[in-house]
């Protein structure tokens, strides 16, 4: 098997006439100096090769990597380090790429420029790299969007799919909101209280599930002053979506709990502890009891829908 921080190693002690100790090449410099191929520079942790054993050193490296020299120019072509062994590993790789321009998946580009889709990709791209998100969200009524040379009905969209959904390559061509805007933008954490949320017509919901904001936060970014409050589970990882939330759209976090909600306590146990709360009295008895309570439970309450007319309104 290849070992590419043998041969990036080679390489620099080759070109370099010298190599320094760290950590991931100590037992290559242990070997070497057991074959007498280097000796002790002239700084701390300095290795040099020996002269006579230049030409033993320069057959290893061609018996690992024939190519070495070529490979090597070929790497510094594309404004790579070939002393790197991450870029040496990625070398079949990058030979087998080709020129892409428009849009790529971002996970295409990692495998095709490096090690794999879940590593950083070793060359930039000169296309535009998307993670291929679809934003879900429920439109206010008489809402609109420019979208490229077109202009979408979002709110007859809803009425005849229950939502809207636009893909990321999509979002991209949006420039503006138009039509009637929403007076409030709700946040949803999980599915089932998205899509039954008795959502007032000048509201709209964006589905926000989890710790996976960014189609979310794109959403929010474009409508920056309609007031958004966040309705997730009422715990620890519920504040914590939120304030995620807050810090990637540059918004104060409101944090959306019924007016009836203490008739839910005292709630289930929590799997992650409390930390910092809001100063509201259903924070402080959850806390205190290490309790939560699942946003889920409010959606069929006969209260529900008054209690976000009230909201609703209050942003007008």
């Amino acid at each position: 098997m290849i070992d590419p921080l043998e041969i990036a190693s080679l390489g620099r002690l080759l070109e370099n006439g010298l190599i320094k100790l760290v950590a991931r090449n100590g037992q290559l410099i242990t070997r070497w100096q057991t074959a007498r191929w280097i000796e002790p520079g002239g700084r701390k942790g300095e290795w040099r090769a020996r002269a006579e054993m230049l030409s033993q050193i320069e057959g290893r490296i061609s018996a690992l990597a024939p190519s070495w020299r070529e490979d090597f120019e070929f790497l510094r072509s594309m404004a790579l380090d070939p002393f790197d062994p991450r870029v040496v590993e990625a070398l079949p790789v990058l030979r087998r790429q080709r020129t892409v321009t428009g849009l790529v998946n971002r996970r295409n580009w990692n495998a095709a420029a490096g090690l794999g889709p879940k590593h950083a990709p070793q060359t930039e791209s000169s296309a535009i790299l998307t993670r291929d998100w679809i934003v879900r969200f429920r439109p206010n009524q008489g809402l609109r969007a420019q979208v490229g040379e077109g202009e979408l009905d979002l709110d007859q969209m809803a009425l005849l799919l229950t939502e809207c959904a636009l893909p990321e390559r999509l979002w991209l061509k949006f420039s503006a909101f138009t039509g009637t805007l929403p007076r409030l933008v709700m946040t949803c954490e999980n599915l089932g209280a998205y899509v039954d949320l008795p959502l007032p017509r000048s509201a709209m919901a964006i589905f926000s599930p989890g710790a996976d904001i960014e189609a979310a936060a794109a959403l929010l970014n474009a409508l920056p002053h309609a007031r958004w409050i966040h309705f997730g589970d009422i715990d620890p990882d519920g504040l914590q979506i939120a304030e995620s939330l807050g810090r990637e759209t540059g918004r104060a976090v409101e944090f959306y709990v019924p007016s009836f909600a203490e008739e839910y306590l005292p709630g289930r146990p929590t799997e992650t502890p409390w930390k910092d709360i809001p100063d509201r009295p259903i924070f402080r008895e959850l806390k205190r009891t290490q309790k939560r309570i699942f946003h889920e439970v409010f959606m069929l309450d006969n209260r529900l829908p008054g209690d976000l007319i009230e909201l609703a309104a209050a942003c007008s």
